[in-house]
């Protein structure tokens, strides 16, 4: 038997604690298909993270990635420049971009200028 067929991928429900919040997120999972018991699968795992992150995102009202990469390709602007635009250091936007939570002024800050440069 080849050791991918010990493995079978099925939705699972697991609940995810962000900054004291849980989010229940139902994803794909790996399970070893003998013993029934959920297998590490970092691809899998990283998605089902993601999709709790972006429910915490949607709740917090925080600006996604998503968003920043949007609106700086909107603008033509670097990482570089749009972190100069508002005052911080390019490391910073860049793990925005990464995922890295915003603090609420930063998100709060971003919207703003992205909301006003779209009038």
């Amino acid at each position: 038997m080849n050791m991918d067929e010990q493995y079978v991928v099925k939705v699972h429900t697991n609940t995810f604690l962000i900054r004291g919040k849980e989010y229940e997120v139902t994803a794909p999972a790996k399970f070893d298909q003998f013993t029934g018991e959920l297998v590490d699968d970092k691809k899998l795992d990283d998605a089902a993270v993601e999709l709790a992150n972006e429910k915490y995102r949607q709740d917090m009202d925080i600006i996604s990635p998503e968003e920043i990469k949007k609106y700086r390709a909107a603008k033509n602007l670097s990482q570089r420049d749009l972190a100069s635009l508002m005052g911080w250091h390019p490391t910073t936007l860049a793990l925005y971009e990464k995922g890295a939570f915003p603090s609420e002024s930063n998100s709060q800050a971003l919207k703003s200028l992205i909301i006003d440069r779209q009038i």
